[in-house]
Order: C-alpha cells, then structure tokens, then sequence
C-alpha cells in the first residue's frame, strides 16, 4: 500500500481527505509506467537492429562470397518438398522476343510469378557450336579480381556471368573449378550436384552442356571435358526445382541448358528468392532444363557485349537499399564467352586433362555441414 505524506498524517483531515491527497502521488505513478513500456520497446528495437547485422555477418563468415549464405537449402531438398504447380499454366509467357547479333541471342523479359509479373530476367543464349567458354580466374594470372567489364574487355568476350562462389581467402571456387592444367579447386563438393562443362576431347560430345550429379555416368563425363565448373543444382535436369520456397531474397545469377543444347546465362537484378526464381523461369517458354545457381546478391553479375548490343547487369541486395544497383563488384572467377571465328569450323577436340578420381572435399561449407 502506498504511505501518504508525514504531513498529512499528522493533520485532523478526515481519513478521506488523507486518500484524496495521495490521488495525485498514484496518478503520477501510473504515467510513470508507459514511459517506462516505451523504453523497454526501444531497447527491444535497439537489439533487434544490432543483433540481425551479427547474424548476417556470422553467416558470411561461415561462407564465401558475401550472398552465398541464401544458398543453405539448395541441392538437398528433394522434388517432393516442392510444391507440384511450380509449372502452372496461369501466368505464363508465351512469345520471347529475341534479339539477335553474332551469334547469341538476347533478351529481357519480366519472369512470370505467381501473383503476376516479378523483376526483370536477362536471358542470353549461347549457341555451343557458334562460342568457347573459358574460364577467367586471378589464380592462373597472378592479378587482382576484375569487375565482370573488365574480364571482358581484358579477354575479348562476347559474355560472362560469376563462374561459382568462393572461399575467404577470395580466389578458392567453392566447387570444383578447372580448367585444362589449372586447377582452382580440385575438390567435389558433396552437396553441389551440378557441372557446367566444355571443350571435349571428342567431337561427338556436345561442345558444352550442364552435367547433373545424379546422371549414374556423371563422373567418366567430367573427364572427358577440359572446363569443369561445379555449382549448386538449381533446377534438375528432369525439371524439378531443388530449393525450397521461400528463403532469403537476393540478386541472382545463374548457367542452365535448354531442350535444344543452348547455354543460357541467367540473371535476375531485383532481390527475389531462389525457388520463386526457378519457378518464374520454368514458366517461361525456355524450355530450359539443368540449371546452376552461380552467385547470389551484389556479386551477381552479368555482361553482355556482341556488336550493337551492350549490357552489364549488377546485382542489387535488399539489405542495401540501393536505387540504382551500379555495384561493380571484382571477382575473381568468371564464366566467359568468345565468338568462335566463322571460319574455324567444329571445335577441335581438346584434351581433359582431368584424372580420372577426383578427391571429394571435406571441407566445411558455409552451411556449416558436410554429408
């Protein structure tokens, strides 16, 4: 029970008067109380701020390339955890309008959501028999990263897009990443069941393709190749999305192949999260099969740059609230591709140079676990 004041008790006011006169005293104390609740919220919302940098930090120091922690639930979910509509009629697109010029084929389209048109998608599409994929990578230089404009204009390609995640120490692939005699990372990543390859060493072999790790023959096909770049599955090569929905929202760049053998490089600006992404290309007329999720965030990049056409795509992240998305990160490992000259006919056949095991990495990735 609140006590009234020494003054009060020792005057002849009736006892009434004495709990009128502490009125005031409990008033006061009442108004104390939501100040007291607006602290305790602010300190709420203070800590809220300052513990979710931490855990975004913690996860990137767990992993490669800043984004890379979106991909934490890519390539082990089963199809049976996707939902069965991903390829629903309703919202599809029926007509792509390409555009056409030495040799690719360009286009930038919005991708079909669910809930109505999403964030532009730029599509290139690169004939195998018309370029040669490389792989552009500071390690074999011995210079620092470049920007995806500066990879091209130094090697003269037509296209490029991220060639994988990579470790801290800012050069390591994630996945295996070779290229004839130089190995970036000569170790499988268990949990990455997708390869982009080129430049066999048998003209009958396609000139470049995605390999999927669940094909029982998958490991005699990597040999026979002279560029092999593992990555995250995407989407399999029988058409079902590998991630789950929902998940972080990022900028997205990915490899795939469609029905008739093109190599498509893929990339998505706006943030948006990787099963809706995969979802929204499947709705598109593509017919796109194995895909590879390659980079995720503000490193997600792509540059196109055939004749007239010039294009150069960054990624935009949600946690940095850019409006314009002109982030020119350097990276050091780059997919890229060069116009084969019209004269120089079928690609000659090129030797692997890849042994016939390939080591298995045990090294923890950014998930944090190993299978």
């Amino acid at each position: 029970m609140q006590r009234c004041h020494p003054a009060l008790s020792a005057s002849r006011t009736p006892r009434r008067s004495h709990r009128g006169a502490c009125r005031p005293a409990r008033r006061r104390h009442l108004l104390r109380r939501p100040a007291a609740g607006r602290v305790l919220l602010l300190v709420c919302l203070f800590c809220l701020c300052v513990c979710r940098p931490s855990a975004v930090r913690a996860d990137a120091a767990t992993g490669v390339s800043p984004s890379a922690q979106t991909a934490d639930i890519a390539d082990r979910t089963s199809p049976a955890d996707a939902p069965p509509d991903h390829a629903a009629e309703s919202g599809k697109t029926s007509v792509i309008a390409w555009t056409e010029q030495d040799g690719l084929a360009f286009a930038e389209l919005p991708l079909p959501l669910r809930d109505g048109p999403g964030p532009k998608l730029a599509v290139v599409r690169l004939p195998p028999e018309n370029f040669d994929f490389v792989l552009c990578a500071v390690g074999r230089g011995k210079h620092p990263p470049l920007t995806l404009r500066q990879w091209v204009q130094r090697e003269g390609l037509s296209a490029a897009i991220n060639a994988s995640m990579y470790l801290p120490d800012g050069v390591t692939s994630t996945g295996y990443l070779r290229e004839g005699d130089y190995a970036n990372n000569s170790k499988l990543a268990r949990r990455f069941g997708a390869f982009f390859v080129a430049g066999p060493d048998d003209a009958a072999l396609p000139a470049a393709t995605l390999i999927d790790k669940e094909e029982p023959d998958w490991q005699e096909r990597l040999a026979r190749y002279r560029l092999v770049v593992q990555n995250y599955r995407l989407i399999s090569r029988d058409g079902n999305i590998l991630w789950k929905p929902g998940g972080p929202r990022n900028a997205i760049s990915a490899v795939g192949v469609d029905a008739e053998g093109h190599i498509l490089f893929l990339h998505c600006r706006e943030p948006l999260d990787a099963y809706s992404f995969a979802e929204g290309l499947l709705r598109l007329p593509l017919h796109i099969r194995l895909t590879m999720y390659v980079e995720g965030g503000g490193q997600a990049g792509l540059v196109l740059r055939a004749g007239s056409l010039e294009r150069e795509y960054n990624g935009r992240s949600a946690a940095e609230f850019l409006s314009t998305g002109n982030i020119r990160a350097a990276l050091p490992n780059v997919l890229g591709a060069r116009r084969r000259p019209a004269s120089s006919g079928e690609a000659e056949p090129q030797p692997a140079g890849l042994l016939k095991k390939i080591p298995v990495s045990r090294q923890k990735d950014f998930t944090g676990d190993t299978e």
